[in-house]
């Protein structure tokens, strides 16, 4: 019989836990993943995980909506939020792969495009954003702290 140990692995061959150490969240992970077990093996307390999950998942998906838009990461915000909620339901996942099959397709789509279809898709999108801020604008009015207030009346006054 052979008494070499049966490893497969290459002579001098290291694990990348032996030369890159433990993954920093895989013990945070493992304690969640271990107290999330507990939680679903209690009906009652699993109801209200999943209550809790959709409820604070909707929200961050509504105020992701509210912000769309404005400038900034709206639709990253709706993304997170169905992130969220689709780790408890499977309605949510579809969605979430609707999403991303769409994104992808308009990126292969949009960066297939010439250059100049690209600029003009930019600049369209940046004249919305204008749009909206400034119809905003016009709907609640100037904050205090923008200075062309001051300017004008200081112009008004000469």
């Amino acid at each position: 019989m052979n008494d070499e140990p049966q490893d497969k692995r290459p002579k001098g061959w290291l694990s990348r836990h032996h030369k890159q150490g433990v993954r920093p969240w895989r013990k945070t992970r493992l304690s969640f993943l271990r107290w999330r077990g507990t939680v679903m093996a209690n009906p009652h307390a699993a109801r209200l995980y999943r209550i809790v999950v959709g409820a604070v998942g909707s929200l961050i998906v509504l105020i992701g909506l509210l912000l769309v838009p404005l400038p900034g990461p709206g639709w990253l915000i709706v993304i997170i939020g169905l992130f969220v909620i689709s780790s408890e339901f499977h309605w949510a996942q579809r969605i979430l792969r609707f999403v991303r099959v769409h994104v992808e397709r308009w990126t292969h789509w949009i960066m297939a495009r010439p250059l100049w279809v690209r600029w003009t898709v930019g600049a369209v999108t940046a004249a919305f954003v204008a749009l909206v801020v400034w119809t905003a604008f016009r709907i609640i009015g100037l904050p205090d702290w923008v200075p062309e207030l001051e300017v004008l009346k200081y112009l008004e006054l000469q």
